[in-house]
């Protein structure tokens, strides 16, 4: 099992995770021997939407050990081919990283060695989306 890793570790350490004050990431899975990878998104907490609503109550999700909800990704995980984990950003809701997670699939869903097989989706335009415009960019950059 291959364990989390930041994606950029200047920005973000692993602890960042669970500090209270996310409740979503956006991840990317890589398969080195392949080229491939996988973009997706992953609630920290079971059933929190928004971190402002983090109770002392609230249980952690599984996603110390998630490795997606895709199926093809899960089989070649399964058939022992090496992967990386890194979490690319942590927001505060999940609202938004369902907005960052439907943006870098848009962008990068196309390549060819690009697993992601649709874009599912519901989820609101902020007010003022300047800073997660921002992240967006960086984001992009990053995995160019």
């Amino acid at each position: 099992m291959s364990d989390w890793k930041m994606n950029n570790p200047n920005t973000w350490e692993l602890n960042d995770v669970t500090s209270g004050s996310y409740c979503a990431f956006v991840y990317i899975i890589r398969f080195p021997e392949t080229g491939e990878f996988y973009i997706g998104m992953k609630h920290i907490y079971i059933k929190l939407k928004d971190i402002k609503k983090l109770k002392d109550s609230t249980k952690e999700s599984n996603w110390a050990t998630y490795t997606g909800s895709s199926k093809s990704v899960n089989a070649m995980i399964d058939n022992g081919l090496e992967y990386e984990k890194s979490i690319l950003w942590c927001f505060p809701t999940s609202n938004e990283a369902a907005l960052i997670e439907t943006a870098l699939i848009s962008i990068f869903g196309l390549q060819y060695n690009n697993l992601n097989k649709a874009i599912m989706v519901k989820a609101r335009l902020p007010q003022n989306g300047n800073q997660l415009f921002g992240v967006l960019q960086e984001l992009i950059e990053d995995l160019k």
